[in-house]
């Protein structure tokens, strides 16, 4: 087992590997540069403006990783330092600091041009394809330590770890001298387990969601702040206040305010807002695994009794029920699902109606996502039974004078359900993906839409992050399906067999 553990996760290790920077290599070199405006909302805006603009355009290219730039008061600042007055010389039109950051510039490698209403210059480099893939691994992991964060305005600056209370009366660990002062703890929200150790950094959203770290796109809260009051000890003194302030998402802050101070114990102060709504990632996650359990207790149900009853009146409506969800399109019986639900139900059948706080809500699109599982489930296990009923070792325990009950039940359905089981973990993983067709449907804020709104709008930074992220969890899916048969059929062995002598 060990062996092929090993060998599995450098098998894992190697195809991720390739998918991303072959996802890398795609996105950079066939997308076009000039696309990644297309959705943007200030490049018109200051179109009129030539030198903001063509500014404004260069940085996003460099924040995307397209180029490397620099003006005329970075290279200054980098040659005299940040506060040097020899910085604002160094921009008068008659300053010799034109030569020589055309000079310099230029032995780098840089196309040096000047801004065409300030007559400033400006220097970008395109980046190399290799260099660009080579960046975004060189900074894919983020490991936080009690070293990580060197203020020299706050010398005494305890670092270390301990346990501590938060808000809430949870335990978790702290720390001091790291970016995040929480760094392990568990709550209610998904995935319940949480830590801020390693994190991935996978790049900022861009043109959509513009500036937020891909990761907080599709974990983090939605819709309105949340606000709550808070009671709890600041500095050995009592203190109650009401904010919306995540407590577990406290960064560093090097410099406090005065209602910082009356909060925070320590420069912990700059968090993000909790939100009424769950994440993408929650709303699917939720709604997926509703509709996986349903159709696995469903399907396989019905799919047993179907193969028991081969042929009679009870397989017959099943195999009906399977051709008619698999020979119409999905959105049909969706639509015909939903206008049952509202008209005879009385259930809402947009996501925003009720809001994710009523459970309502959540009804509808969790069993329209479930009647194609259900069809699918019910027709792979009775297919399977099927198969197995002519078998061989099925005859010789009927021989034996088991009955049709013990050969079902002890044979036929344990082996049958080898194949299923072992699709099992890829479903849960998969439910994370969300539904395209359920969540537009019905307007849920689920991960459905990101793929496809990412590709569309050229969200370059969000198409490899979820690319990296779904072959992340296909690649363990497969492999917990592996070791899930082996608890179902101990015969079933992943240890390499020696040949015999």
């Amino acid at each position: 087992m060990l062996g092929y553990v090993v060998k599995r996760v450098f098998q894992s290790i190697l195809s991720v590997l390739i998918v991303s920077t072959l996802t890398l290599f795609l996105v950079y070199s066939c997308v076009p540069r000039q696309l990644v405006f297309k959705g943007d909302l200030v490049l018109p805006k200051i179109a009129n403006k030539p030198d903001e603009y063509n500014d404004y355009k260069f940085r996003t290219w460099e924040k995307l990783g397209y180029i490397d730039y620099m003006t005329q008061q970075e290279y200054a600042q980098e040659v005299f330092g940040a506060d040097s007055p020899n910085v604002s010389q160094a921009l008068l039109r008659d300053s010799s600091f034109y030569e020589k950051f055309r000079t310099d510039l230029s032995a780098r490698g840089y196309k040096v041009e000047a801004l065409p209403i300030s007559g400033y210059l400006y220097a970008t480099k395109d980046v190399a394809l290799l260099t660009r893939v080579f960046r975004w691994y060189a900074k894919l992991i983020q490991i936080d330590h009690p070293y990580r964060i060197q203020d020299p305005n706050n010398p005494g600056l305890k670092r270390g770890y301990f346990l501590t209370r938060d808000w809430g009366g949870g335990l978790a660990l702290a720390a001091s001298g790291t970016i995040y002062k929480y760094q392990i703890w568990v709550d209610d929200s998904f995935p319940f387990f949480h830590q801020n150790i390693v994190r991935l950094n996978m790049g900022r959203s861009y043109p959509t969601f513009d500036g937020v770290p891909v990761l907080d796109v599709i974990s983090g809260g939605q819709g309105r702040s949340a606000r709550r009051e808070i009671r709890t000890t600041v500095r050995g003194e009592e203190v109650s206040f009401f904010t919306s302030i995540d407590e577990h998402s406290l960064k560093y802050k090097p410099v406090l305010d005065r209602l910082d101070m009356n909060k925070f114990e320590d420069n912990y102060a700059d968090g993000n807002l909790t939100t009424i709504d769950p994440s993408m990632l929650g709303t699917s996650f939720t709604i997926g695994m509703y509709s996986l359990l349903l159709s696995l207790a469903i399907g396989l149900t019905v799919g047993v009794i179907a193969a028991m009853k081969k042929d009679r009146i009870f397989d017959k409506v099943t195999m009906a029920y399977i051709v008619f969800i698999s020979s119409i399109p999905t959105l049909l019986y969706i639509a015909l699902f939903a206008r049952f639900g509202m008209k005879v139900l009385g259930l809402p059948d947009k996501f925003p109606f009720l809001g994710s706080q009523n459970i309502l809500t959540y009804i509808l699109p969790t069993i329209s996502l479930s009647l194609g599982g259900i069809a699918g489930e019910a027709l792979w296990i009775r297919r399977y039974m099927v198969d197995q009923m002519n078998a061989d070792y099925v005859k010789f325990s009927r021989s034996k004078g088991l009955s049709q009950a013990e050969v079902f039940f002890k044979h036929i359905v344990r082996n049958a359900l080898i194949p299923i089981v072992h699709s099992i973990p890829m479903a849960v993983i998969g439910t994370l993906a969300g539904a395209l067709i359920t969540e537009s449907f019905y307007a849920v804020p689920g991960m459905g839409k990101m793929f496809p709104s990412a590709i569309s709008d050229y969200n370059n930074a969000m198409i490899i992050a979820l690319t990296f992220i779904f072959t992340v969890v296909s690649i363990l899916a497969i492999f917990l399906g592996d070791i899930l048969v082996t608890f179902v059929d101990p015969r079933i062995s992943l240890a390499a067999r020696k040949e015999a002598r």
